[in-house]
């Protein structure tokens, strides 16, 4: 059995009409054969194995849904769950930043991915304050050019002066996306961030997961698709915003995100959980939903994940999970939109692909445009 599936793109331009694109996932949904029958302690444990990418994250939201499901919503273990899943959450961003856009987009520019800063980041995890300080000297060097703090305060104007002048590689790949309208732009509505999302609105959405398993494999936000991700968190940053507003919703608005909250994760680490009032800032969420049910919600680099489980005589008898990328990849979501946009051109296979990549499917994925000679895909190295 394939744990992890695929994901396979197809998408026909047009010249007087939006482009045909169907999205067809393998992604196999295992949390109900898996984990029924196994104690929440074994549940908790089998899923951290089971997924290669965001282990921690999926193993705190299965601990919080089945502490849920037996009334408790928090312990004196929240703090270092969170820290578990802030620190998985950087590495993401820097794999997507420092390697993953760089391999596909930087060779014309002369842009190396830069595995070397990626190892010295992974080798600083254990120790939190260790961790924060070398993210903070890898976005001042590699990443921006100048001190997070600064960089931070830049609005759009600024942004694109840091761009145009090109002092990191990361900012020639900016500059290298132009000045006008963002690639692969998506109307679908936005995810709210775990914080801001409604206690109504996350039963609704635990009370679909448990009576209908086919909404595990294509969620709907108020019966339509939506997107989730770093973008969905910041929304409202002013930069993001502004980027949004003037140039569109798209693959550079995408990674800009990402780059933003990476810039912001230092800060973030070394603060008090507990003191951050934005609601934006919360990582980990669990609501219960009686009848020995249980509902965890953790932010990931992709975006928002839920687990939902239904405990038995104190073992599992149901259980789902709802994954960013069968949001951010339904048939009809935000990926779908936004190829359907996409003007056609010489580079086209090349901006389909950043834009696949700008909502970084967790699994391998191919694209093909066309008459199928422009087939690309993209697996995650080995070693991670």
């Amino acid at each position: 059995m394939n744990l992890e599936g695929r994901i396979d793109i197809t998408f026909q331009p047009r010249a007087d009409a939006p482009a045909s694109v169907s999205i067809q996932s393998t992604r196999p949904q295992l949390a109900q054969k898996l984990l029924a029958g196994r104690t929440p302690e074994e549940a908790a444990h089998l899923v951290g194995l089971i997924f290669s990418l965001c282990g921690k994250a999926q193993r705190v939201a299965a601990e919080a849904a089945c502490a849920a499901a037996q009334g408790v919503l928090a312990d004196e273990s929240g703090k270092d769950r969170e820290t578990a899943v802030l620190l998985e959450l950087a590495q993401e961003h820097a794999w997507r930043l420092l390697l993953n856009w760089p391999e596909q987009a930087g060779a014309p520019l002369g842009i190396a991915p830069d595995m070397a800063s990626l190892l010295k980041l992974r080798q600083s995890v254990g120790d939190p304050t260790r961790f924060a300080a070398t993210l903070s000297d890898l976005l001042t060097t590699n990443l921006l050019g100048e001190p997070a703090a600064d960089w931070l305060a830049r609005d759009l104007a600024g942004f694109d002066a840091w761009r145009r002048a090109g002092p990191t590689p990361t900012a020639r790949l900016f500059a290298a996306l132009g000045d006008g309208a963002d690639a692969g732009i998506s109307q679908v509505a936005l995810l709210p961030s775990l914080g801001r999302l409604q206690n109504e609105a996350a039963l609704d959405l635990a009370r679909l997961a448990l009576e209908t398993p086919e909404f595990c494999a294509q969620p709907l936000w108020h019966d339509a698709p939506a997107e989730t991700g770093a973008l969905a968190r910041l929304q409202e940053q002013p930069l993001l915003a502004a980027w949004v507003e003037q140039r569109g919703r798209g693959a550079g608005a995408r990674l800009l995100a990402r780059l933003l909250e990476l810039a912001a994760l230092p800060g973030r680490l070394l603060a008090d959980f507990a003191d951050l009032p934005d609601a934006g800032s919360v990582l980990v969420r669990a609501w219960s939903l009686g009848d020995n049910g249980g509902l965890a919600g953790v932010e990931t680099s992709r975006g928002l994940l839920l687990h939902v489980v239904r405990l038995q005589a104190g073992k599992v008898a149901e259980y789902r999970i709802v994954a960013p990328t069968e949001w951010n990849f339904h048939p009809a979501g935000a990926l779908a939109q936004a190829l359907s946009g996409l003007a056609p051109g010489d580079d086209l296979a090349a901006r389909a692909r950043l834009v696949a990549q700008s909502l970084d499917p967790c699994v391998a994925f191919g694209i093909e445009v066309g008459d199928a000679r422009n087939v690309f895909g993209r697996r995650h190295p080995p070693d991670r």
